[in-house]
Formats: structure tokens, sequence, C-alpha cells
């Protein structure tokens, strides 16, 4: 059950109370008058209310930016890590895709990339998409002073968040493949660590006399490979990835290929949301094992990352969206009272050029006021003139006398005591 409470009273009044309320009185039509002046200043006020809020809108939505750096102190939150990486031999030949950090966790906790086996050798139509996407990239890394606030103000007004780049869907043919394709996500901490892909040896298990043994058969590695993607947080293809579109060749399988990240974490505030993302510099080293010249290591690919102390906070150098809109009223209003103003004192100025110059075009009551505001008896009293007519006042005066002497005869005849008044009448009337 549910219960509805009505009004029992005479909605009429309610409606006169709300009328009597009204703070906004209306001028009727009637009581308006249109010029030509006022027409214009009306037209020309419109369009530069247009104009002005136009470049007010694009004011705001083209605000310079702000950076800020602040200490990052959210230190125990997880921080996704999206890899996609193509090497150069098959998936057999990966001995070791791990990452292991500072915090000497299970390096099996921070998740697994999921191997996939693919042709090293793109297809025309794919490899030109690859080299555009290298070529951009490296513009932006070498550009990225000049256009890192068009890159922000595109991520702001594009309000992109989780976009991810794109896959090749198309079925693989079902040979043996030459190259592996590793792609997922890891959710790593914020300490330093290192994702490394080693290869060359496979283990195997054998019987040595009366006992198994486990040990590793040498195979082929070649550690060319292509970084399709290496990102961190909230994947933004806006946000300049470094390493993305890097592709190395490595002829020499004793070589270790070394990646060495600063990560910076990033703030991006919009209007509506925040968007939490990282940016990284990288530096690389390709480094030729020989024992013979005291360099020595385990070949592979390396990626070793590190975090940045400060963060980074950008945001648009605006109001806020409330004191926006109050600026749009106030140029609409400054217009109107200002285009009002005008109209007053340019009508002003109208009148008295004409009553200077030619006083006679100047508007005067029209016949039909000036008959009916006198009696019909003293119509043909009237003298006409040009424009309109006058009334005589010679014979209005001597009418106002006669009324009076009238007046003062007939109180005498009823018996009441008179007053005489004496009346000075001029000599002309």
């Amino acid at each position: 059950m549910t219960a509805t409470i009505r009004y029992r009273g005479d909605k009429k009044n309610l409606i006169e109370i709300a009328k009597n309320l009204d703070a906004f009185k209306k001028v009727p039509d009637k009581y308006t008058e249109t010029t030509e002046i006022g027409g214009t200043l009306s037209l020309i006020s419109r369009l530069l209310i247009i104009y002005l809020i136009y470049k007010e809108v694009c004011y705001y939505r083209e605000a310079n930016l702000i950076y800020q750096f602040e200490p990052d102190i959210d230190m125990d939150d997880k921080v996704q890590m999206h890899v996609d990486i193509t090497v150069a031999m098959p998936c057999s030949s990966l001995s070791g895709v791990d990452l292991m950090d500072e915090t000497q966790q299970d390096v099996f906790a921070y998740g697994t990339l999921q191997r996939e086996g693919a042709w090293w050798v793109l297809p025309e139509e794919e490899r030109l998409q690859y080299e555009r996407m290298q070529h951009m990239n490296t513009f932006l890394r070498e550009e990225y002073h000049s256009v890192a606030d068009i890159l922000f103000k595109d991520i702001i007004k594009s309000n992109e968040k989780h976009t991810k780049p794109l896959r090749n869907i198309k079925p693989l043919p079902e040979e043996k493949y030459d190259a592996c394709r590793l792609h997922g996500t890891l959710g790593i901490n914020k300490v330093a660590g290192v994702l490394h892909l080693v290869g060359g040896a496979q283990p195997f298990v054998g019987l040595f006399e009366d006992h198994w043994t486990i040990d590793f058969r040498r195979t082929p590695a070649n550690f060319t490979h292509r970084i399709n993607r290496l990102s961190f947080g909230q994947y933004s293809r806006r946000i300049v990835q470094p390493l993305e579109g890097d592709e190395t060749l490595v002829p020499d399988e004793d070589t270790t290929v070394q990646y060495f990240l600063k990560i910076v974490p990033t703030e991006i505030h919009n209007t509506f949301n925040t968007i939490n993302t990282y940016q990284y510099s990288v530096t690389e080293n390709v480094r030729q094992l020989d024992s013979a010249k005291n360099s020595y290591g385990s070949p592979g690919i390396y990626f070793k990352y590190d975090w940045s102390a400060l963060k980074i906070i950008v945001r648009t150098d605006r109001d806020n969206f409330l004191q926006f809109i109050i600026r749009l009223c106030s140029i609409i209003a400054g217009i109107i009272i200002i285009s009002g103003i005008l109209n007053s004192l340019i009508l002003s100025a109208r009148r008295l050029i004409i009553f200077i110059v030619s006083p006679q075009h100047l508007q005067l009551p029209s016949p039909a006021v000036a008959t009916t505001a006198m009696p019909k008896k003293d119509i043909k009293n009237v003298e006409p003139m040009s424009g309109g007519v006058r009334p005589n006042i010679t014979q209005t005066n001597k009418q106002i006398s006669n009324n009076l002497i009238n007046t003062a005869n007939s109180m005498s005849t009823t018996g009441i005591t008179p007053t005489y008044i004496p009346i000075a009448l001029d000599e002309t009337l």
C-alpha cells in the first residue's frame, strides 16, 4: 500500500499565489517600442555572445598544462606489466622466462606469460603496419619535449583509459614455427626487479648406471627479438612507450641484451576522473660474451627496471566547471546590459539632434487623441495646424469664465447667501 498526499483546497488560489510571488515582471507588448537601432544592436549583441561563448569553450578545452612533482607514497600497490615480445627461436628453445625482484618471492607469484608459436617473418601487410608503428614511436621519442603537451591534452580530451593494442587474430598455419611470441600481463611490486628470457639449454632426464640424472642439452639459440608492447599500468597509446616497435638483431647466440628501465608514476587529471599510468626511460646495452676478454654472463634478454621516488601530476590550468558556467553567464548578461545602455544613449542622442536641427519633425499628439480629450461641443473651436489640431485657447478661457458666473447666479437664486468672489477677467476675453 502506498500513501499519497493530495491538496483538497482551491488550486486556483495556489496559481494566484504563485503569480503574486513572481519577481520577474513581464512588460506587455503594447508598452514596448521597436526601432531599427534596437533591432541592429540586438543582432550584433547576439552574434557577439555566440562568438565569445565559442572562444571561451575553446579556451576551456585548450587550457595550458601544469606539471607538478610529488613524492610517490603508494608503494604497496600492485602494478600491471604488459608484455608482448616475439623471439626468433622456437618456444621449446626458451628454457627460462620468469621475473624476480628484491622481495625474493616465488618467480611464478607474479603470473606467467603465454607462449604462442609464430613466424618471425611478417607478411607484407603486417610488416608495413609494424614499420609505421616503429617510425611513429621513433619520432615521438625524438620530439617528445615538443609534443608532450599535445599528447597529454589528447589523453584528457579522449578520456582514454584501457585501450589495448591490436593483435593479429589471423590463424597461423600448422607447420613448425620458427619464432615464439610471449604475451600477457604480470602483477609486479614497486621495487627493483628483472624480467629475463634465457635459452640455449633444454633439460632432459638420463640414466647413469643405476641412477636417474637431470642434465641440460645444448640447443641453438637466437635472441633476435621484436618488442610489440612493453608498458606499465593503465595502457594508453598516446603515452610514449620507448621500447614499443623496437627490433633488435642478435647475430651471435652468446650475447646478452640488457634494457635498464626507469619507471616514473604519472597521474593525469581529467575533468571527471584521474588516469593513473606510468612512463619510463630506457638505456640499452648489447654485450657479446667472451671469456678471453673477461666478459662473462648468461646469454639472454634482460629487462631490469627500477622506480622513481617522485611522481608526475599533469592537470590543466583552468577553473572548475561551475566557474566556467558562471563566466559564460556573466558574458551573456554583460553584453545584454551594455547593448541596452548603448540603445538608450543612441536614441537620446537622435532625439536631441532632431530637436536642435528640425524640431517640427518631432512626434506630436495625433488628431484623434487631441479631439477625444475635448468636449464634443468645443470641437468647433479648434483651429487646424500642421501635423495635428490645436484648440483655440481664447475661446476656452472665455468658456471657463462664463461657467463660474453661471454657478454664482444659480446659488443666489436658491436662497443661499451668496458669497461674492471678485473675478478678474482679462480685458482681451
